[in-house]
C-alpha cells in the first residue's frame, strides 16, 4: 500500500499565502496518497473562497463557524486524519499556513518516520537551523520557553516545544485520543503543542529533531499569537506538567 500522508493545515485569514502553499504541497507530495486537510477556524477574509476555487482533488475544507483557537482547529485536524486513515502506518503533518514553514521540508519528516520516529519536530534550535524575519521578542520568548521546559520537563532529544511544524505517526496520534480522550489537547491557543508534546512523551514516543528554516518574512498576514495569554498558558501549563500526575496519565 502507498504511504498514505495527512497534511493538516489550520488556518485563519491567510489569504494568499495559503493558496501559494497548498499548490507548494501538491508539488511535493505528488509521489505519495496524500490529503489535505484545511481546517478554516472562523476567516472572515476570502481566502477559503480562493480555495474552493482552485477545486484541488487532494484539499478537503473543514470550517468551524467561529474562531475557537489554534488548539481547537490542530483538535479538529488530527481527529479528521485519524477517522480517515486506512492504516496506523500513516504520517500526519502539521504546519502553519502562512509560508513561514517550507513544506520542502516533508519528505525528509516522512522518511524519518519510516525509519522508527513517531514524531519528528522541525527544530528552530538545532544545527544548520535559520530564523529569518521574527520579531526580536517572539525570538526571545521562543528561547526562554525552550529552556525553562527543557529544564523542568526534559524529553529526550528535544529542544522545540513550541514549533507548530510536525510529523506524527497517526497511529501514535489514535493511541493518544483513546488514552486522554477529550483532553489529549486541552489547551486552546498556541501552548498546544507543548501539551501535545507532553502528552506523547508520557505515552514513550521516539522522537527526533530536524533543522528547520524559518522565514517569518513571508508571513502576509498579523500574528494571531496573544503574547500574555499564550506566557500564561504555558505556565500553567508546566505547573500542571510538574505536579499534577493527571496531566500525563487519563
Amino acid at each position: 500500500m502507498q504511504q498514505q500522508i495527512f497534511v493538516v493545515l489550520p488556518t485563519y485569514n491567510e489569504g494568499e499565502s495559503l493558496i501559494a502553499l497548498l499548490k507548494e504541497i501538491e508539488d511535493v507530495l505528488s509521489t505519495y496518497a496524500f490529503h489535505i486537510l484545511v481546517v478554516d477556524d472562523g476567516s472572515t477574509d476570502d481566502s477559503i473562497w480562493q480555495v474552493q476555487q482552485l477545486q484541488l482533488p487532494h484539499v478537503q475544507i473543514i470550517a468551524h463557524e467561529r474562531n475557537q483557537g489554534l488548539g481547537e482547529a490542530i483538535r479538529t485536524g488530527i481527529s479528521a486524519a485519524v477517522t480517515q486513515c486506512q492504516d496506523d502506518n500513516a504520517i500526519t503533518i502539521i504546519m502553519d499556513s502562512d509560508m513561514t514553514h517550507t513544506p520542502y521540508l516533508i519528505e525528509r519528516m516522512v522518511n524519518l518516520v519510516k525509519e522508527g520516529n513517531d514524531v519528528v519536530i522541525a527544530s528552530r534550535f538545532r544545527y544548520g537551523s535559520r530564523v529569518k524575519g521574527l520579531p526580536l521578542h517572539r525570538l526571545f520568548l521562543s528561547h526562554a520557553a525552550s529552556w525553562v521546559f527543557r529544564l523542568f520537563v526534559p524529553i529526550p532529544c528535544i529542544k522545540d516545544y513550541t514549533c507548530g511544524y510536525r510529523a506524527y505517526k497517526t497511529g501514535l496520534l489514535k493511541k493518544a485520543f483513546e488514552k486522554y480522550h477529550a483532553d489529549f489537547i486541552s489547551e486552546s491557543g498556541f501552548s498546544c503543542m507543548i501539551d501535545i508534546l507532553i502528552k506523547l512523551a508520557h505515552m514513550d514516543a521516539i522522537m527526533v529533531e530536524v533543522p528547520l528554516i524559518l522565514r517569518y518574512e513571508r508571513k502576509q498576514s498579523p500574528s494571531k499569537m496573544k503574547i500574555m495569554r499564550t506566557i500564561f498558558s504555558s505556565l500553567r501549563l508546566l505547573y500542571r506538567a510538574v505536579f499534577f500526575k493527571e496531566h500525563r496519565e487519563a
